[in-house]
């Protein structure tokens, strides 16, 4: 990697004045609002995963139905990088504003069209191919949307607070799946199984589209972040960023793909697989299971943001090693306690693996934002991220449920988590501490 001092435009960004901190609150909503729909979707699908099945998948096997339902929304990782590719190239090129407009356009309208769409006993099988089709939309679109969200809040925020900044983006993500979640189990509690049936499941998805007009607003309302204004300016802009940055961003490329190994197997299995493992391996009820699943979610988005602000002052270094490292040490022991049966015991061995889980996204988005200078940032950052994401992300359920099925033990799921946490951890020792110093330009 380049390293060049930092220009003028992150001095001035970095001064912290009063405006600075009016403008990276701005930027938060702005940068958190696509994350929030993006995940509130990705919660509202997983609830009404049974209703879907049912809807568009209709099958003799009940788990015939289900692995189709989740199929379909795996697609959504395969075309994430792609989605990387092209909204990398626009926000580098075009600016952080124009790609993250354009994605959230796509992922507003893919959601309502979700809940607009006819299903199986009106279409055949046109109506899962739509849902196939929407979903591949979302999943374009969050190839931009996470790592663009992460860019401009990032580049907006003053000095000595990317972290606290960052961290926001990381508590949209995971406010935005405890919505979806919670939307969904008041309408199945306030009516009926025939009244969710019949449309009460296009309710949630109808939702988005006033979030997505909310947030178009307020992303157009903003200017571009001051850095990739200055970079403008002053006729900087990378015409084929992507390129550029495989030929000279290599190493922090391969640095951002093992950095995120880790926290994505953690997050989709700490946080999306444990109802499906406490039920399964733990023996509680689904009810029971989602409650320890909804404290664990809560807990972790609070815990977010503290340790983002931590990051600041001690660095995110240390916070992230401790994430790795604390992630190998206690992974068994953690699934143990979660296998015990035992529902307090569950709440109880949630705690200190959302903490863990916190320590990567406290200070997460700030530091892989800061590897990469502003001229190729969303590009050198959007491939490798949307890459990890869905090798390690996206495959975490499935893995984890193969794993239990062959080696016959709850405890699988750790072993996966454990060999992850070394690559990930000699990425950390190896980067530079970023908290103390501007960001990079060029």
């Amino acid at each position: 990697m380049r390293v060049s001092s930092p220009a003028r435009p992150s001095e001035g960004v970095d001064a912290g004045t009063a405006s600075g901190r009016r403008g990276d609150r701005r930027a938060v909503f702005a940068g958190g609002i696509g994350n929030f729909i993006e995940w509130y979707d990705y919660g509202v699908y997983a609830s009404l995963s049974p209703v879907i099945s049912s809807l568009f998948f209709p099958n003799e096997s009940a788990v015939a139905s289900t692995l189709s339902t989740f199929a379909v929304f795996g697609v959504g990782f395969i075309v994430r990088p792609l989605g990387g590719l092209f909204f990398g190239q626009l926000g580098d090129r075009r600016g952080r504003r124009t790609a993250l407009g354009l994605s959230l356009i796509m992922v507003s309208l893919s959601t309502l069209g979700m809940g607009l769409l006819p299903v199986f006993a009106h279409a055949g099988l046109v109506a899962p191919l739509l849902l196939l089709v929407f979903r591949l939309i979302q999943g374009f679109s969050a190839g931009g949307e996470f790592t663009g969200s992460a860019t401009m809040m990032v580049e907006n925020a003053p000095a000595g607070r990317r972290g606290r900044v960052g961290s926001w983006q990381q508590f949209s993500v995971v406010t935005g799946t405890l919505a979806g979640v919670l939307i969904v189990t008041a309408i199945t509690n306030f009516g009926s199984a025939e009244l969710l049936s019949a449309w009460g499941w296009r309710i949630p998805f109808l939702i988005a589209l006033p979030l997505g007009a909310v947030g178009f607003y307020i992303r157009f309302r903003m200017e571009d972040t001051p850095h990739f204004q200055a970079l403008a300016q002053a006729g900087e802009v990378a015409e084929r960023p992507t390129t550029e940055a495989v030929k000279t961003q290599r190493g922090a490329m391969v640095m951002a793909f093992f950095y995120t190994a880790l926290p994505n197997i953690g997050f989709y299995t700490f946080l999306t697989y444990t109802p499906t493992f406490l039920r399964n391996q733990g023996g509680l009820s689904l009810g029971d299971a989602y409650i320890v699943n909804v404290i664990g979610m809560a807990t972790y988005a609070v815990l977010t943001l503290v340790v983002g602000r931590a990051s600041d002052r001690i660095g995110r270094r240390p916070v992230l090693i401790f994430h790795a490292v604390a992630f190998f040490v206690s992974a068994i022991p953690i699934y143990l306690l979660m296998s015990s049966g035992s529902f307090w015991v569950a709440i109880v061995a949630q705690l200190p693996a959302m903490l863990i889980m916190a320590c990567y996204s406290g200070p997460g988005t700030a530091g892989l934002t800061e590897l990469f200078p502003t001229r190729l940032r969303f590009s050198g950052m959007a491939l490798p991220y949307n890459l990890s994401s869905a090798l390690f992300g996206g495959t975490a359920p499935f893995v984890a449920t193969a794993l239990i099925a062959w080696l016959g033990t709850p405890l699988a799921p750790a072993f996966w988590a454990m060999l992850a946490a070394i690559p990930t951890v000699i990425v950390y020792l190896r980067m530079r501490e970023t908290a103390f110093t501007g960001l990079r330009d060029r």
